[in-house]
């Protein structure tokens, strides 16, 4: 029996962990398995010939959010040219509402809801064999045109009894990539718009289970491991161990994604965190709202002031990446609220702000208490927010062109420099500084944001007209020390100050220690000089000091070339 184990991932550089674990535990002598994964940006009938040319008994279809429109139409396509082919859908796609789905898409034979190892291995194991498919927990099925939906399947509870994912085949495919694993299922937490609210308990792999599994991945070569536990900090005295362990493999050129809940940090995690290079960690914190009002009604405990404290000393520590997520159209937030949650989550300098929009997803609370909220989403994936009682679809679309730009500007970490300037300067908070930017582009037919330079242009016409006032050639040096940074480029654009002449009146060597003993053209494919008519005092990220001053910037890029880190700025005083 020839099985066929695929998805498409959102890009190239996701894979499916779903996909690993079921083969991996699916240990049936009978059964050849085989994982395959694509992306939503390639073509479908690519795909289909693809799959098609495996000649598989089964197809297995791990459903997401962001796959299952593709894969319905490309279940359907391969049903039509293989009518023998078993096609089975698997993930929380499908796996709340499985028994409408199959009644309404013949070319579906069953669904496997819930956790589906067990139930897969099962399964595999009944067909292989002969063995009637009733009774088997966690399935739905298709026997001719009956529809027979069995008991829902109790979790697994030593989850040490599911083997490691990945064989040492699949490690070696993720040398230099994104690996995905987990140390832990489910979330004590009961977010009304979460799937994860539906299982209200969390079950841990074992401490030396998921050390033996992190050294394997990390001496494999991967190039980030990125956890999946909905909150990896949920028991703080593991987490620290954890930390502890993966502090061990500082010398490896690797680093570990983390979805954190803020507020449960505490100093010694913190200052474990703190011990690591730069960019070895990363934290997600799902903010989502700050509004006492609008977190009881989704149900979400937070302690906002505790979550500021703590990230701000996480982000003091200055190696530590940080993304933040809001979330637009939640019950009871309107645009003013909205305003002020905005304000108060970019106020706590992430590197990413991550603006998203509620999405009312099939098996949770909030998609059953939409009448009563007033929430009109839409019916097909990705259920997204339309409207509610006090935030008018008007509105969210301008959310939307703020969420563009936000991207571009901010998020691309290209503009750190001047936006921790003019934002204060403005005095309207970071809101409003976003809106009006994303009014001014529209009436410049620049919403969808070109090129660099001339995004930078635009950005420049955007603040001469807030800032009226404001020294033109303070902005000027601001967007070009960004964009010798932020672009990482080495020559500058000519109504930026560029030059096709490079500046060689500084001896270098005397400021760089790298440079000693080394001629002048080595130097300068390394690093660029360039004048400003302001002296920057510049500590990590942020500027300390400034004030006007004739002065030299020199910009190394050495480390960017060998670690792709943020090039390093001196900037020199000219004598009068």
């Amino acid at each position: 029996m020839k099985i066929v184990l695929t998805t498409l991932n959102a890009k190239f550089i996701h894979s499916a962990l779903s996909l690993y674990y079921l083969k991996n535990y699916c240990a049936v002598p009978e059964a050849e398995i085989l994982i395959k994964e694509y992306t939503i940006n390639e073509q479908l009938l690519d795909i289909a010939g693809d799959l098609y040319g495996e000649k598989a008994d089964l197809i297995g279809f791990s459903c997401y959010i962001w796959n299952r429109e593709m894969i319905f139409k490309l279940g359907r396509i391969l049903k039509k040219v293989q009518p023998q082919l078993l096609i089975l859908l698997g993930g929380p796609e499908v796996s709340f509402d499985g028994e409408e789905i199959i009644r309404e898409n013949p070319w579906i034979d069953g669904i496997v809801a819930g956790e589906g190892e067990e139930t897969f291995h099962q399964l595999v194991e009944s067909i292989s064999r002969g063995l009637p498919l009733t009774n088997l927990p966690g399935l739905i099925f298709r026997r001719e045109k009956q529809i027979i939906p069995n008991s829902a399947r109790p979790l697994i509870r030593e989850l040490d009894q599911i083997p490691f994912p990945y064989t040492p085949e699949d490690l070696a495919g993720f040398a230099g990539k994104i690996i995905y694993y987990e140390a832990s299922r489910g979330c004590p937490f009961n977010c009304q718009y979460c799937m994860s609210s539906t299982t209200h308990q969390v079950r841990f792999f074992s401490l030396e289970r998921v050390k033996a599994d992190l050294e394997k991945m990390i001496l494999a070569g991967a190039k980030q491991i990125k956890f999946v536990d909905r909150t990896f900090n949920c028991h703080m005295k593991r987490t620290k161990e954890l930390l502890a362990f993966l502090l061990k493999f500082q010398e490896h050129k690797i680093n570990f994604h983390f979805e954190i809940a803020g507020d449960l940090l505490d100093d010694e995690s913190i200052a474990l965190m703190g011990q690591a290079p730069e960019g070895f960690f990363q934290v997600e914190i799902g903010i989502q709202s700050t509004n006492p009002q609008v977190l009881d009604a989704i149900k979400r405990k937070m302690d906002f002031t505790r979550v500021g404290v703590q990230v701000t000393q996480l982000r003091e520590k200055g190696n530590i990446h940080i993304h933040l997520d809001l979330i637009a159209g939640l019950p009871g937030e309107d645009m003013k609220s909205f305003e002020k949650s905005f304000n108060q989550v970019y106020d706590l300098a992430p590197h990413h702000l991550q603006l998203g929009f509620l999405k009312l997803l099939p098996g949770t609370g909030l998609r059953a208490q939409s009448e009563e909220y007033g929430l009109s989403f839409e019916d097909h994936v990705p259920y997204e927010i339309l409207k509610t009682k006090v935030l008018s679809f008007d509105e969210l679309v301008q959310l939307k062109k703020i969420e563009n730009v936000l991207e571009q500007i901010y998020n691309s970490g290209k503009y750190r420099h001047i936006l921790s300037y003019a934002i204060p300067a403005c005095g309207k908070g970071a809101f409003r500084f976003f809106s009006g930017l994303t009014d001014f582009l529209k009436q410049e037919g620049a919403e969808k944001l070109l090129g660099g330079q001339e995004r930078t242009r635009l950005l420049f016409r955007y603040l001469k007209s807030v800032l009226p006032d404001e020294d033109e050639t303070l902005l000027l040096d601001l967007l070009k020390l960004d964009w010798l940074t932020g672009e990482q480029r080495n020559t500058l654009p000519p109504w930026l100050g560029g030059s096709r002449e490079q500046d060689r009146s500084l001896d270098l060597a005397h400021y760089l220690n790298w440079a000693k003993g080394m001629t002048p053209k080595e130097i300068f494919k390394k690093v660029t000089v360039v004048s400003f008519h302001h002296y920057f005092d510049i500590q990590g990220e942020l500027i300390r000091t400034m004030h006007k001053e004739e002065s030299k910037a020199i910009i190394d890029y050495s480390q960017v070339q060998r670690d792709k880190k943020t090039p390093s700025i001196l900037f020199v005083k000219l004598k009068s």
